[in-house]
């Protein structure tokens, strides 16, 4: 179903009114000045709506699942109101066993440079066409969030950056704030993917019955109908997980930004292995999705600096008495 008739949208704002709840009642405790957090905050949900939209735009392709006989029918209503050439290419592709659902965007593209383009990669790999030439060929649609279409690590990136430039703004150290925002993120992401199984999105490849037995009736074709591997619900609680423990080592004497490193290098391993059960377009490339790429790439200078931080101070600590 399209997210904006999904309960998705309600599930993402009230995982991020309980994440930036928990930031002020924390953040009071901690020290870190209120107008700050609110500043950092607003910066954080515009820059997260911006940030997880053009990743999904830049980098991930169209969905490539088979379409089924009601959707085609569709598609060829579509079709009709194509140019002569386009309705000829796009007809005889739905007489064709097994349609690709990139038809469905084909045959809504106008004629133009970015319609050859898909059609020659649907034809080439079903399951890589990249989204940028939809919206290439309709760009208004870029910002239409609503309609589905939102890559969290691509949110991540720009939200730190603006909330980063808002904290400069006032002049205060980015370390503490950081570390404070760390429990909220993971904290909101488990709403955010509760919303993405209540929504049908982020639907897992299938699986047997016995692991998974029962799809949730509200999942839209191509997703129900089949066992898949609840890859929404495993990561909101990985999530979960992830939050109570960001949450203890900050609420503990830490070294500063050791709670925001901890953060980068604990989220990899729950987002690399999950996403080896997804079945929803991903993009990427050496094997990888998009998402494990990012996650990875975060990952790995975040471990040599929270490694960092732990030895300096081991190294600060002072000796035991003989």
């Amino acid at each position: 179903m399209p997210l904006a008739e999904s309960p998705y949208f309600v599930l993402l704002a009230v995982g991020f009114g309980l994440a930036f709840a928990w930031a002020a009642r924390v953040g009071d405790r901690l020290g870190v000045p209120r107008l700050v957090r609110l500043d950092a905050c607003i910066a954080a949900l515009l820059g997260g709506i911006v940030g997880s939209r053009a990743l999904h735009v830049i980098a991930e392709p169209l969905p490539g699942h088979p379409l089924g006989p009601a959707d085609v029918a569709a598609v060829r209503a579509d079709a009709l109101d194509l140019d002569p050439a386009g309705r000829a290419v796009v007809l005889a592709a739905l007489d064709a066993p097994v349609v690709p659902a990139p038809w469905a965007f084909i045959a809504r593209m106008p004629e133009g440079a970015a319609r050859a383009a898909a059609i020659e990669a649907v034809r080439a790999e079903p399951d890589a066409v990249p989204a940028r030439l939809w919206y290439r060929a309709r760009p208004l649609e870029v910002v239409a969030f609503w309609k589905g279409g939102l890559a969290y690590l691509g949110g991540l990136v720009v939200a730190t950056g603006l909330a980063a430039w808002a904290i400069r703004r006032h002049g205060a150290p980015m370390g503490p704030m950081a570390d404070l925002a760390a429990p909220a993120i993971a904290l909101g992401l488990v709403f955010g993917r509760l919303g993405c199984f209540l929504g049908g999105c982020c639907y897992g490849a299938v699986c047997e019955p016995a692991w998974w037995a029962a799809q949730p009736p509200w999942y839209a074709a191509p997703v129900g109908g089949v066992p898949r591997y609840p890859t929404a619900l495993l990561l909101a609680g990985y999530d979960l997980a992830l939050f109570l423990a960001l949450r203890r080592l900050l609420l503990r004497p830490h070294a500063t930004w050791e709670v925001f490193l901890a953060f980068c290098v604990l989220y990899a391993p729950g987002r690399v292995v999950v996403e080896h059960l997804r079945a929803d377009p991903r993009g990427g490339a050496l094997g990888l999705s998009t998402s494990q790429l990012l996650a990875l790439a975060a990952a790995a200078p975040a471990a040599a600096g929270w490694w960092w931080l732990r030895r300096r101070a081991a190294a600060s600590s002072p000796a035991p008495s003989s």
